[in-house]
């Protein structure tokens, strides 16, 4: 007899019931085999050193022939092999322990599954309780630090806000760079940036809080050529399978899970108080704008991030019904998320539903579903994009408006814009009165079935849909900055996509001595549809209606409709074969067809090939009594990327309007040059790894090198002007990354104080090789209170994500021989810069890179302590050697005195304070782009602290419970940085390729505290 541990935990131990009987010649034993863990995925049962055995039924119980003195072995994958000698013995019970090693579990692969040790690519993968250990609103969030390869970067903290991710780096330009993700085998694009309707401004919302995390029971990421060649011409960026909650076998099982916290903004930026910004704007003027009294009355003043920060609660509440018997399973969950947002008037819910069933129907038929049904409600606060005339967001605007202004004026009225020329919006007001809001709506369903044909061949098929309903909502009232001159501003948009999906397999497994077989194929054609319309008027009577009728503005603008669609038609293969179990090789290979390319190039074909050695397996491994695992990994292979907008390849026409006379006329007129040529991008990839098991299961770990070289990108260049347009896309230049990848685990303790620690770390570099005849491509201007032209520069030999820019060097002091350097009409406390070409000025040619954003390396490390009924986890993330342009800085640190500033102005160059970083005060807005403008953005960050007691079973068993847990978490606990903004792990442009790491007056983030309860019953 033993005592359990707490459901989920891992026992290191067996327990073997043996029952004494009459020994004999031969004999039955039976008996039956279970484990702490609760599952038995295919434990067998077999007679030492022959080849007879059996496989146990579900419940556990298995039967089989042996001589008295036989030695049974009882084998599974994540379970540790077990000999027991019969001795006599009819009634063999048997505790199985689990798996000591990592290598032993079971992944989830492209259209299939697969033992951890027989892979040959480069696989992370992520279990249920490391993905859940911190509670997150989307899944992208739940892989940040938790796989080596695989950076994670926050575009917004907005609750439902976006991340981008990058898997071994960017490998493009133009087109997109996020992963595939694949949800119970449905492929999904996630594109933020179109996945709005197009009403709301400011920072999109997640297309992927849609998804509900708590569903989720594995995440494998796809890394290299060999594992992500399966998805052809969609896996040049990494492919992110996720797998959710299944059924078992058993009575009706329970799950409830629910946590509340409260969140609060990590950090405010120290800005001016009302004494000190009077005084700047009198230094800035020349003369005194205020007197000394008035300053003496101002005191603090306002402080406008108190107004709108707040302390917001955070809920959660979850509730999963699963269970079934030998034919049937099914699950059932239903989850509601409510999560206020730091900045007032700002939050995101969602409602969601999961239901999976499996049936089998016949010994060779089983048929099942998986279907996910979920609704978002967000308003979405804007913080730094332009939502109307002469407003700016929030955030922008706590930091910028006057700390001598109140909310409101002497009527009661909102103090409607700053007082000091330049026009920016009462952030309260804009907080409370703006309307920004988007609802979507989600159903991603598959009915699947499989048919044994013969043993070791299956056919598959499988029907999905991916419906999505998104409705936005803009009004800007009179009463604020952003509506007022035009009496009312309203959008209105709705966006509504299909996706549906045919997919069917083959597969047929052998095993013939020494030899193993695993044979694909398949047909797959998946088709995409959006449509979009939006309107808009100004001009309102009044407020009361706003965006709800836009009938009642008295301007009505032109509505807009849209509608894009893309088919894909693919055939699928790949061969899995093993020789003695030590020596296995994958080919893979897949032939995509798009609508999305040119005539001449509309299929392409992505193979991939790789091989293994199990060195762990010879015997000249075995002899050093120190490797449980060791296998040496070798991939190269080809893979495509077609995220880019249909019809480019064909001829386009755009409506135009034409003024005749005295009326308009809609005509329509070519809007870009065909090209049949277009084709994918092509990223070949060569990847060398090593999977290691030390000291019976005390260190294990990976290693990886890549190499990764892209080439035909799809870039705009520059025509010539006789052609009618400005540029054209075709497929030129390549782009190179390489790097190396760590992932370590240990049980560093055992027993019953228990110590496990895991840390992976990621050195990526980037490298654009050539563009063709383009000799750079400029990145455009960034908007702000300072426009900065260009700011990332494209050329071959350099990073993609390069800063181009001036060097910063110092302040000019009084007797400083201003006429006669590089910056004649300057005079003493004026930013200088260096004379990078010594021509004798400044100009375009001293610019040189000056930062780069991508980080010099990344990871993620975690703790886990348990001792009895207590557990204790702490997981840290970092990203070393990246550098920021902070927008923010760049703007508070201008003393301009026509807005709010740094409180780091207070030590601004005067001529009895010859400060040498902080420029002199003046009404001139005008500087130049330099390193003053970057910095560093490394960071170290305690993500999550969660400390948990599982309740005593013999307490739990008197109300009816099989287990409960108790816990408290603290998320965002602590962040190490030089950093001066709010949060260095931010991305203003989204999943932009090129314009990374700048910062701009981003949402903040938030510290969070949350107690929860899991219970089971």
């Amino acid at each position: 007899m033993h005592t359990p541990l707490p459901a989920g935990r891992p026992a290191w131990w067996l327990i073997a019931l043996l029952f004494l009987s009459v020994p004999g010649f031969a004999q039955t034993i039976r008996g039956t085999v279970s484990s702490d863990q609760h599952t038995l995925p295919g434990i067998s049962v077999r007679v030492k050193n022959t080849n007879r055995g059996t496989v146990t039924q579900p419940d556990g119980r298995y039967e089989i022939q042996a001589s008295s003195d036989a030695v049974l072995v009882f084998s599974g994958v994540g379970y540790q092999t077990q000999e027991v000698s019969a001795g006599g013995r009819t009634l063999l019970d048997v505790l199985l322990a689990a798996s000591t090693s990592d290598l032993n579990e079971v992944v989830v692969i492209g259209y299939g599954t697969q033992k951890k040790s027989d892979l040959t690519g480069s696989i992370s993968s992520i279990s249920e309780a490391q993905f859940k250990r911190v509670p997150i609103a989307s899944l992208d969030n739940g892989l940040r630090g938790r796989a080596a390869g695989v950076q994670v970067t926050t575009t917004s903290n907005q609750p439902g806000g976006a991340t981008s991710i990058r898997i071994r780096g960017s490998n493009s330009v133009n087109t997109g760079s996020e992963p595939l993700y694949v949800i119970d085998g449905f492929p999904v694009y996630n594109d933020n940036s179109s996945a709005g309707a197009g009403a709301t401004v400011g920072p999109k919302l997640n297309a992927l809080s849609l998804i509900n995390p708590n569903d989720i029971v594995s995440v494998e990421v796809l890394k290299d050529a060999s594992a992500a060649a399966i998805y052809g011409a969609r896996g040049a960026n990494g492919v992110v399978l996720i797998t959710t909650k299944k059924g078992k076998e058993g009575p009706t099982q329970f799950d409830f899970n629910a946590y509340y916290g409260v969140q609060s903004v990590t950090k405010k930026l120290p800005l001016l108080n009302a004494t000190e910004f009077a005084q700047l704007v009198n230094d800035a003027n020349g003369k005194a704008v205020y007197t000394p009294d008035q300053i003496a009355s101002f005191g603090k003043g306002t402080d406008w991030q108190n107004l709108i920060f707040r302390d917001a609660p955070v809920a959660n509440y979850q509730l999963t019904a699963s269970g079934g018997d030998v034919k049937t399973k099914y699950s059932l969950s239903l989850n509601y998320f409510d999560q206020k947002g730091v900045i007032i008037n700002s939050g995101f819910k969602r409602y969601s539903a999961r239901f999976n069933f499996e049936k089998k129907a016949t010994d060779r038929l089983t048929f099942g579903t998986n279907l996910t049904v979920a609704s978002t409600n967000a308003n979405q606060a804007l913080t730094n994009t332009g939502g109307g005339e002469g407003t700016q967001g929030v955030v922008v605007s706590a930091l910028d408006f006057s700390p001598i202004l109140n909310v409101r004026n002497s009527s009661g009225a909102y103090t409607l814009e700053n007082d000091r020329g330049i026009p920016i919006g009462n952030p309260v007001a804009t907080a409370l009165e703006l309307t920004n809001k988007s609802v979507s709506n989600r159903v991603l369903g598959t009915l699947f079935a499989n048919y044994k044909i013969i043993d070791g061949l299956d056919f598959r098929t499988s029907v999905g849909v991916d419906v999505i309903n998104t409705r936005e909502k803009y009004y800007a009232p009179r009463t604020i900055l952003a509506g007022y001159s035009l009496q009312g501003v309203g959008t209105v948009s709705s966006a509504n996509s299909a996706s549906w999906l045919n997919e069917n397999t083959l597969t047929y497994s052998k095993t013939f001595g020494q030899h193993s077989l695993t044979a694909l194929a398949g047909f797959s054609a998946q088709h995409f549809q959006r449509n979009l319309v939006t309107s808009s008027a100004s001009g309102f009577v009044n407020d009361l209606l706003g965006a709800d009728n836009l009938g009642s503005g008295s301007i009505i603008n032109t509505p807009t409709t849209n509608t894009l669609d893309w088919s894909l038609v693919s055939y699928i293969g790949r061969i899995n074969y093993s020789f003695r179990n030590r020596y296995l090789v994958t080919l893979t290979g897949r032939a995509d067809g798009s609508s999305k390319f040119g005539d001449n190039n509309k299929y392409g074909f992505f193979p991939s090939g790789s091989v293994a050695w199990k060195l762990s397996e010879e015997d000249f491994i075995k002899n050093l009594n120190a490797f449980d695992e060791l296998k040496l990994r070798v991939s190269y292979g080809k893979i495509g990327n077609q995220e880019i907008s249909p019809y480019q390849s064909l001829a386009g026409l755009s409506n135009m309007s034409y003024i005749i006379g005295d009326k308009v006329y809609k005509g329509f007129a070519p809007s870009n040059i065909p090209n049949k040529d277009l084709k994918w991008e092509t990223t070949a990839q060569t990847d060398v790894g090593l999977d290691f098991s030390l000291f019976n299961g005390r260190l294990n770990g990976t290693i990886d090198a890549y190499y990764k070289k892209t080439t035909d990108m799809l870039l705009w260049i520059n025509v010539p002007w006789s052609t009618g347009f400005a540029s054209a896309i075709r497929n030129i230049g390549s782009m190179e990354n390489k790097g190396l990848e760590l992932s370590l685990s240990a049980p560093i303790l055992t027993g019953d104080f228990k110590w496990n620690a895991s840390v992976n770390i990621s050195a990526n570099r980037n490298k654009v090789l050539d563009l063709g005849p383009v000799s750079q491509i400029l990145t455009g201007e960034i908007n702000g209170y300072l426009k900065i032209s260009d700011p990332v520069i494209i050329r071959p030999g350099v990073a993609l994500n390069g800063f181009y820019g001036y060097v910063s060097d110092g302040i000019f002091q009084s007797g400083d021989n201003i006429a006669g350097s590089a910056q004649p009409t300057a005079v003493a406390g004026d930013r200088r810069y260096k004379d990078i070409n010594g021509d004798g000025k400044i100009d375009a040619s001293d610019r040189k890179y000056i930062g780069f954003a991508q980080p010099k390396h990344y990871g993620g490390m975690t703790h886990d302590f348990s001792y009895k009924g207590f557990e204790l986890s702490a997981t840290f993330n970092w990203v070393y050697g990246n550098t920021i342009l902070n927008g923010t800085r760049a703007d508070l640190d201008l003393p301009t005195g026509q807005k709010n500033s740094s409180a780091r102005v207070k030590d601004r160059w005067t001529p009895t304070n010859p400060s040498n970083t902080i420029p002199r005060a003046s009404l001139n807005r005008a500087f130049l782009f330099s390193d003053a403008q970057l910095e560093d953005g490394s960071y170290l960050r305690l993500g999550a602290a969660t400390l948990g007691y599982h309740l005593p079973t013999n307490w739990l068993k008197q109300v009816g419970l099989s287990s409960a847990k108790i816990y408290v978490t603290g998320q965002n606990l602590w962040t190490w940085t030089n950093y001066t903004g709010y949060d260095p792990e931010t991305n203003q442009s989204g999943q932009n390729n090129i314009l990374r790491g700048i910062d701009s007056d981003a949402y903040p983030l938030a510290k969070t505290w949350l107690a929860g309860i899991q219970i089971r019953f």
